[in-house]
């Protein structure tokens, strides 16, 4: 009974840290604003709207050193974790290696080391069948085989700078193959950047992927897709479409579940909104309902994770 207890207080205090945000790339900032002014923009903008982390691009932040410590003198100010995606990871060495690739992952790395950021994430996939488990040219086992060795190497320059490296189910493989992936890399720092939803675009049940997953999650992609009936003939009759947080196929209240009880970083875990496909409405003002998306979605994320302390409060 007591482990029971013990085990309901961490859930308690796993769900009140889990920490809200969204990724930069797809929060729509004013025209005409440079990348530099956008990630502060948005900084200021969610940290009103209740938000404590918040994903950045790479691309998005500035070459200056004392820029960039202006930058966390604003996120240390407004209590706001940032999260950066790092490219290159997947070309450090191995097979895949590039001398311009790697070059970017190293920066990356020292910038988010600048900042204390306790994770950093990337991807493989890049959107296409050559980056893909549907790449014919070798087996899914020899592809995932293909990049361990970079794979192992970017984990250890990411664990030197005292950070966990995340690799998102990017649109490439299938949870459970990712989960062979990192326990071949073998390295404790090395895990799973979870999409709730990206399992739609491999053909695999995404509840699947969060199980899989779930006990290597460093951080997240929050998001969901309905499964809609196809509108073009001579396609597949039916397709998985971005949609607002709640109203899909994912199951996002067994998500929190399994990631509060079983992810490595359940305590602070990012919980990063993300759109998935999504059709707007052409009768609408699109940036309208961008925003009124993520709006939404903190607001879901909060009443979720409010409802699950309450749960667990409850049973205690």
């Amino acid at each position: 009974m007591a482990d029971s207890q013990t085990m309901d207080r961490n859930v308690c205090s796993n769900l009140r840290s889990m920490k809200i945000g969204v990724q930069g790339s797809f929060y729509p900032a004013p025209a005409g604003m440079s990348k530099g002014d956008i990630t502060e923009w948005q900084i200021r903008r969610l940290a009103a709207m209740g938000c404590t982390v918040h994903q950045i691009g790479f691309g998005f932040l500035s070459e200056d050193t004392n820029k960039l410590l202006e930058l966390k003198a604003l996120t240390d100010s407004l209590g706001i974790e940032l999260e950066l995606t790092v490219p290159g990871a997947f070309g450090v060495s191995g097979p895949y290696a590039d001398a311009e690739e790697k070059s970017r992952f190293l920066k990356a790395i020292q910038n988010a080391s600048l900042f204390g950021m306790p994770v950093v994430r990337t991807g493989y996939g890049r959107l296409n069948v050559k980056t893909s488990r549907f790449n014919k040219s070798f087996s899914v086992r020899e592809h995932l085989d293909s990049l361990v060795p970079s794979l192992r190497e970017a984990g250890k320059i990411t664990a030197d700078a005292g950070m966990a490296l995340a690799v998102e189910n990017h649109c490439d493989f299938t949870g459970r193959e990712l989960v062979y992936l990192f326990d071949t890399t073998d390295l404790a720092n090395v895990g799973a950047a979870l999409d709730t939803a990206n399992g739609f675009t491999v053909f695999c049940d995404p509840h699947d992927d969060i199980e899989a997953l779930a006990p290597y999650t460093f951080t997240t992609h929050i998001k969901d897709m309905a499964i809609v009936d196809m509108p073009l003939r001579g396609y597949i009759p039916m397709t998985a479409q971005g949609c607002t947080l709640g109203e899909g196929h994912v199951n996002l209240s067994r998500t929190i579940d399994l990631l509060v009880r079983h992810s490595p970083c359940a305590k602070g875990l990012h919980l990063l909104i993300e759109p998935g496909w999504m059709a707007w409405d052409p009768n609408r003002n699109r940036l309208e309902q961008e925003y009124e998306y993520f709006e939404k979605g903190i607001q879901y994320m909060k009443d979720l994770l409010e409802a699950k302390v309450k749960e667990a409060e409850n049973s205690l």
